[in-house]
């Protein structure tokens, strides 16, 4: 009995004597869990991105551990998940099957290389994959003159298609007065942007009696009145995606409509000796359902691609640091991000190449008319 009394008598005194260094660690993680950069990846998305690759069917793997008649229903296909595999790679922003991983975090740059082919178009490889650049810093923290505009609600009540422009300043140097200008990043405008593609694909679906919403928000605009930065581009346009999705109108498509940075060599073709705008279709990876993003793109392409030979850049699919790797996209297995020309296209070649789209949208629903409507409610 007394020596029960000491022991504990010394487990307190252990316990008072390391009380203080104890209220000192809780302090430190407490000021490291309130930070900015642990509100960033201990947020709600970057969770549900970090356990993306584990699907329902390992938990009936472990279940199973207890009550093996549950394996009978896994895939034949299955494969165990390896935790530990799985934790190293979200930790450390490193695939271990994938070499590119690793350089993309030690050099600068590299990390627009991160991406997957899934369809590669004609001279498609890693060395000329579409890229994205940034606005100027001075294009947000100016006011562009331009009011924010939301009229997707001016077209038709029950459209089938919803285009919109999460870069909306991204522009081409040509519509701008500036063909053939080294800078790139020269290529943003308020007023000249894709937007002006929106409208004139939006003109040709019409013509072709699909009904189109289009939305002409300045994405720019709401970047500079929340204070936010480039990198929350797709924060700030995906209430515009959600308003459309769960609006309960008949759309079958969503579009999100970019340009890429690539110079003219790149993004420029000539097909039956007209020039065209070269397209590009991008998935994100680490929107967890993007398998069916991924099938819809591929059954588009394929249309480009039987044709209109050379127009298609490819599939790609984007995921890890440096790319934002859901693009909104999460919101419906019918939505897409589709890069139409570069900075040197000009509106001839870009106007040709929407007409191309409109046709395989056409095409694409005369085959899938059967199917349910893409708008549905989601948070």
């Amino acid at each position: 009995m007394i020596n029960k009394l000491l022991k504990k008598d010394f487990n307190l005194k252990r316990f008072l004597m390391y009380l203080p260094i104890r209220i000192l660690i809780i302090f430190i993680l407490i000021s490291l869990l309130t930070t900015e950069h642990a509100q960033v990846y201990l947020s709600f998305p970057q969770i549900k991105q970090a356990l993306s690759p584990i699907k329902s069917e390992v938990f009936l793997d472990w279940m199973s551990q207890e009550s093996p008649y549950i394996k009978t229903v896994l895939p034949k296909n299955y494969e165990p998940i390896n935790l530990s595999k799985l934790s190293f790679e979200r930790l450390t922003h490193i695939e271990l099957n994938d070499p590119r991983s690793l350089l993309g975090n030690e050099l600068p740059g590299f990390s627009i290389y991160d991406t997957n082919i899934f369809v590669a178009g004609e001279g498609t490889n890693f060395s000329n994959v579409p890229q994205e650049s940034p606005p100027p810093p001075e294009y947000i923290m100016k006011d562009s003159g331009k009011k924010t505009e939301n009229n997707d609600d001016q077209n038709e009540k029950n459209g089938q298609v919803f285009i919109y422009s999460t870069h909306s300043w991204e522009s081409y140097l040509p519509l701008l007065g500036l063909t053939g200008d080294p800078d790139i990043n020269k290529a943003a405008s308020p007023d000249k942007n894709v937007h002006n593609v929106d409208g004139w694909l939006q003109e040709d679906l019409q013509k072709k009696g699909i009904k189109t919403v289009i939305d002409k928000t300045n994405i720019g605009n709401i970047l500079k009145q929340k204070g936010w930065g480039y990198p929350q581009s797709y924060q700030a346009s995906r209430p515009i995606l959600q308003k459309a999705v769960s609006s309960g109108k008949d759309y079958k498509l969503f579009i999100d409509v970019h340009r890429d940075s690539s110079r003219g060599n790149l993004t420029t073709v000539t097909i039956n000796n007209k020039k065209y705008a070269r397209m590009t279709f991008v998935i994100g990876e680490e929107n967890p359902n993007y398998e069916k993003n991924l099938e819809m793109a591929k059954n588009l392409n394929q249309y480009l691609v039987k044709n209109y030979p050379g127009l298609s850049r490819g599939v790609f699919g984007k995921k890890g640091a440096g790319n934002n790797g859901v693009y909104n996209q999460d919101l419906s297995p019918h939505a897409i991000l589709i890069e139409i020309g570069g900075v040197d296209n000009n509106e001839q070649e870009l106007k040709r190449t929407v007409q191309a789209l409109a046709n395989m949208i056409n095409d694409y629903f005369n085959k899938n008319n059967d199917k349910e409507p893409a708008s549905k409610p989601k948070d």
